[in-house]
């Protein structure tokens, strides 16, 4: 059936409506509604929307609607022959089943609206002193907006006091978490603390955080699965054959005996159930901050057997980074140093810039930057040209770097005006990091553009006997191509930046907290870390267990009618329910209750 809104209303009008009044008035036995011309009238209606719809799919949106066919045919013979309660029945049947495929869709995007809810409409923005209310959507960056107790933020922002606030939709964290002047607030945090928290708007609300894991989502739900696009390919021969078996039954047996054809044929509950299935498992998974591209990616990731995995930024963002010593360049003070370094870092959105960015408070001005993946950002702060990054990075633009820092901790280099220092950085890891990473039996590497010691110390403490290190990302992008002319499924789970490359070569790319990454690459996110790897994991192989289960139900069903109509052992009415409502509703029921018992269990 064609995307509903006012569609739905007409949908009812002309096929649900009078297919009902004229099965109900037959039962009943009100006379005076009982002519052939009124009954006739009823089926005649739904028979030529259906024709009608064909007809606009095919010119319209070169869309060949063959269940649109199959189910005119049905009404045109029943018509001809004068089996108007048979008809009216077969066509009540379809447009129920029909309004129950679209509200098993309603029902997936209620599920993602219930996050819209979160997001305030209106925001109180702080000007000269003043406070006045704005609709939300009309935020720009630098926008001061006044987030009172209780409220969520409304646009990604930089908090400009502390406070308190319920990070649990967005991070996972179970408790509130403290805020100080100068950290990041995403949309969907919710002040919970003793007075309102104002936010300086850092992206207009459209484009942070939770409304593009909602957009993301929904534009997910409108994508088909596998099942579906199977079907759409197949429907021209399939029609054809469904209408050629039924003109040789009709001719050999009798209209009755063959009309079960036409309607056992519609493949509306595959559909359904493939559709359903899809659509529930992306909405729960959004709904805890995983966001799948469709249900073709929960497809490719429950065939993967290979994970490969960034460290920093992915498997220690688990843990901390925390700076432990400051080399300064020469002529400047450890605390302008550190603003400066600050101001920069805040602009990118690499794992190791985000711990740079905590180490001042104080922001100065930042312009023209550029970050080159896999080395490091530069740019010009408050009319000085910084660069910060790796050793490579620093020798790209001709500086020559002295110093290092101790086998356990990560060196940064930072150059000001061609005068370089560097900052130790000391990371440490979750151990819960080891028992989530080893669980479903995949081989694990490690891919690392870090020095060999540091890269070697995070795989011996997570178990994971192959571990890559100093690679850039081509050389990324080499590793996951060998491993899968070796015959494996690989999947990439990265941060989003120096990875994005070898996401689009493997055969499924896994972003960690970075939404921007998934726009363009990544097939999943997984907002709160990769503790939600297993979530994702096991989602996918229960979203692909389930459809085979549920799309076997509806075939079982209607081989039963399919045969119980051609013996005629069934009436027609009875063919029907089985044959196309039955099946439909037998494999919706299946594909929504497994995947509620298993992916919902596992997400509580």
């Amino acid at each position: 059936m064609q995307e509903k809104g006012s569609g739905l209303l007409i949908w009812i009008a002309l096929t649900l409506a009078p297919s009902l009044a004229g099965v109900v008035s037959s039962i009943i036995v009100f006379e005076p509604l009982l002519s052939p011309v009124y009954r006739a009238f009823l089926l005649l209606l739904p028979t030529l929307y259906l024709w009608y719809l064909f007809l606009l799919d095919l010119l319209r949106e070169r869309h060949f609607s063959g269940e649109y066919v199959l189910m005119g045919l049905v009404g045109l013979v029943t018509l001809i022959h004068g089996f108007y309660f048979e008809g009216l029945i077969l066509m009540l049947l379809y447009s129920l089943a029909e309004v129950i495929e679209e509200a098993a869709k309603r029902y997936a995007r209620r599920k993602l609206d219930t996050l819209y809810r979160l997001v305030p409409s209106k925001a109180l923005v702080e000007k000269d002193g003043l406070i006045e209310s704005v609709e939300a959507s009309k935020l720009k960056p630098g926008d001061v907006v006044v987030v009172r107790v209780g409220e969520g933020v409304p646009a990604d922002g930089v908090s400009i006091g502390s406070g308190l606030v319920n990070t649990s939709l967005v991070t996972g964290e179970p408790y509130p978490v403290a805020v100080n002047p100068g950290d990041f607030i995403a949309s969907g945090y919710i002040n919970v603390g003793r007075a309102p928290l104002k936010v300086r708007v850092l992206r207009s609300p459209s484009e942070s955080t939770l409304q593009r894991v909602i957009r993301l989502a929904m534009e997910a739900l409108e994508e088909k699965s596998r099942v579906e696009r199977i079907v759409e390919k197949l429907m021209k021969p399939w029609t054809a054959v469904a209408i050629s078996s039924f003109a040789i039954a009709y001719i050999i047996l009798d209209p009755l005996k063959a009309i079960p054809i036409l309607v056992v044929a519609c493949p509306s509950a595959f559909i359904i159930t493939s559709a359903s299935a899809t659509a529930y498992s992306i909405a729960v998974l959004a709904s805890r901050g995983v966001v799948v591209r469709g249900g073709s990616v929960l497809e490719k990731i429950s065939e993967i057997d290979t994970i490969v995995l960034d460290k920093t930024g992915t498997i220690t963002i688990i843990g901390s980074l925390e700076v432990s010593r400051i080399k300064t360049p020469a002529g400047l003070g450890e605390e302008e140093f550190k603003a400066i370094t600050a101001s920069l870092a805040a602009a990118s959105t690499h794992p190791i810039s985000r711990a740079l960015a905590q180490i001042s408070k104080t922001r100065v001005g930042v312009k023209n930057v550029v970050e080159i993946p896999g080395r490091g950002v530069k740019g010009v702060v408050d009319g000085l040209e910084v660069i910060i990054g790796n050793r490579e990075m620093m020798l790209d633009h001709g500086l020559k770097v002295v110093g290092e820092c101790s086998e356990e901790e990560t060196v940064v280099y930072v150059a000001v005006n061609g005068s370089a220092g560097h900052i130790c950085l000391k990371e440490s890891i979750d151990p819960a990091a080891a028992q989530i990473l080893r669980t479903g039996g995949y081989e694990l590497v490690i891919a690392s553009g870090d020095r060999e010691q540091r890269v070697k110390a995070v795989a011996k403490a997570l178990r994971i006997e192959k571990y890559y290190s100093n690679l850039s990302p081509e050389d990324k992008i080499t590793l996951v191509r060998n491993l899968k002319a070796k015959g494996s499924k690989v999947m990439v789970v990265g941060d989003g930046v120096n990875d994005i490359a070898a996401m689009a070569a493997a055969d499924a790319g896994v972003a960690v907290g970075n939404i921007d990454a998934v726009v363009s690459t990544a097939d999943s996110v997984l907002l709160r870390g990769v503790r939600q790897l297993p979530l994702l994991l096991k989602a996918a192989k229960t979203y692909t267990k389930t459809l085979k289960i549920a799309l076997a139900t509806p075939v079982l069903i209607k081989t039963i009618a399919l045969t119980g109509g051609l013996a005629g052992a069934l009436p027609l009415w009875l063919v029907a329910l089985l044959g196309d409502d039955g099946a439909t509703i037998a494999g919706l029921l299946t594909s929504t209750t497994l995947i509620a018992s298993n992916i919902q269990k596992r997400v509580s």
